[in-house]
């Protein structure tokens, strides 16, 4: 009798939740979100269809954008062949002989995706085109002449949980702006495979041209930076935005920032700096990311199979004496820095749980500063030249290899890693760089990563 009651009572408790829950799921799965397409080719009128689609990504109507929403930008049928662009005059050049062109563009929801089409006929290049088709000047270029170009090329205007996706390497490209794209404070966003190229403004001097933008103002926690190539912008690859978000638990993978453009007077150097052989005379000091902003400690940023450099001034610099932004507990794994003209990876401030690991530091010039305060560890690391400040704090170490320059903190093995290939001379060219082989015979540390081509290939076989 009693567990006759129990029994009746068990199965009218749970027959209510299982009945909600089933009505649930059925709500769900009869809801699906829209998907809505952009193409020049379209009637302009509701973007449900190809045939109907919004002709621009600035006359996308965002009132029906709704969470959960997709957007397919056409592309069309030409494909740029060229990635990541380099400034060669028989190159195609996005936007202007090859690939879709369309304006810049302000994202007004949350929860959305954003990517070029795979459709056939539809699947050619997608290019944001800022306004400003003729790249940036020289440092120290005595003449110019440009359109500004938009702002912003996309803004996602502080909106969470977007993701933009070009499903290949270049598959979307943003140039042109003053700076490529703007995260503000969202949260949870994700870009990927986009490249991000001559983004930025003109200043003019008594003595000449410098510039100004970047390629990603960074802001908000949590963001996902995947197969991106970043590079030749006004100043900064990645950039914190001057309103102060927190990039906190945000990570930036499988991409590369640096140069592709060398300048013309200055074999060795990028075009916008010329810090490295003190022939500066008030340029852009062009970093890979540097984070100034907030004036707050902010823990937790994952770098992992990046590339940085050649053409950088500071790699990696997250931490700034200046304002006080500091980042605890940084990951860099897996990475390549090539030569970067200062700090191959630098902080200002002192910092802790800081964990470096099969990374390859190739250094003919400047070093790295990780002053500490507390624990942090490095293991299986190449450092090849420059000097290091680790001073402070307590390093967990096993596997490095130093050789030349100063040694890395605990107990370093002296060694010559032996790579495949050395660019030689005090200020290696870009182009000698960017191929050069650091896979290393004599040690199984280092990056899994030995050059920068390897990357464009991790980045290939990465694609949806």
């Amino acid at each position: 009798m009693v567990v006759r009651s129990v029994t009746v009572l068990l199965a009218a408790l749970m027959l209510p939740p299982a009945t909600a829950s089933t009505s649930a799921l059925s709500r769900a799965s009869s809801a699906t979100p829209a998907v809505f397409y952009v193409s020049p080719y379209g009637s302009g009128t509701d973007g449900l269809s190809w045939a109907t689609a919004w002709r621009d990504t600035s006359r996308i109507d965002w009132s029906v954008v709704t969470q959960g929403s997709h957007i397919e930008l056409d592309g069309g049928t030409s494909t740029c062949s060229v990635s990541p662009y380099d400034f060669r005059r028989s190159s195609p050049n996005p936007g202007v002989t090859c690939g879709q062109r369309y304006r810049p563009f302000s994202v007004q929801s949350s929860d959305i995706t954003i990517e070029r089409s795979a459709a056939a006929g539809h699947d050619g290049t997608v290019v944001i085109d800022g306004g400003r088709d003729i790249p940036l000047p020289n440092c120290g270029q005595a003449s110019y002449s440009a359109p500004s170009g938009a702002k912003v090329g996309i803004d996602l205007n502080g909106h969470s949980g977007v993701v933009i996706n070009g499903l290949n390497r270049s598959g979307i490209i943003v140039r042109g702006a003053q700076n490529g794209l703007r995260m503000g404070g969202g949260a949870h966003n994700t870009l990927r495979n986009i490249e991000i190229f001559d983004n930025g403004y003109a200043i003019g001097h008594s003595w000449g041209y410098s510039t100004d933008g970047n390629g990603v103002l960074m802001g908000g926690r949590g963001n996902s930076y995947g197969r991106l190539l970043v590079h030749d912008n006004g100043q900064d690859e990645f950039h914190s935005d001057s309103a102060g978000y927190n990039e906190s638990w945000s990570w930036i993978g499988n991409s590369w920032l640096g140069a592709m453009r060398q300048h013309p007077a200055h074999p060795g150097e990028p075009f916008n700096d010329l810090q490295a052989s003190g022939q500066d005379p008030g340029c852009a000091h062009a970093d890979g990311i540097q984070i100034f902003a907030p004036s707050a400690t902010m823990t937790g940023l994952k770098i992992s199979h990046d590339v940085f450099g050649p053409g950088l001034n500071q790699g990696f610099y997250p931490s700034d004496g200046g304002t006080g932004a500091t980042f605890n507990d940084v990951t860099i794994k897996d990475s390549l820095f090539l030569d970067v003209g200062s700090h191959n990876i630098m902080t200002d401030n002192r910092v802790h749980g800081w964990h470096l690991s099969y990374d390859t530091i190739f250094a003919t010039q400047g070093g790295m500063e990780i002053p500490g305060n507390g624990e942090s560890a490095m293991t299986h690391v190449i450092k090849y030249g420059g000097y290091v400040d680790a001073s402070g704090g307590a390093w967990a170490t096993s596997g490095n290899i130093w050789y030349r320059g100063d040694p890395l903190p605990g107990g370093a093995a002296h060694r010559n890693p032996q790579f495949a290939s050395v660019p030689a001379g005090p200020l290696p060219s870009l182009a000698s760089l960017r191929a050069a082989n650091l896979t290393a015979s004599a040690t199984v540390s280092g990056s899994p990563l030995h050059s920068w081509s390897g990357l464009l290939a991790r980045i290939d076989s990465l694609n949806e």
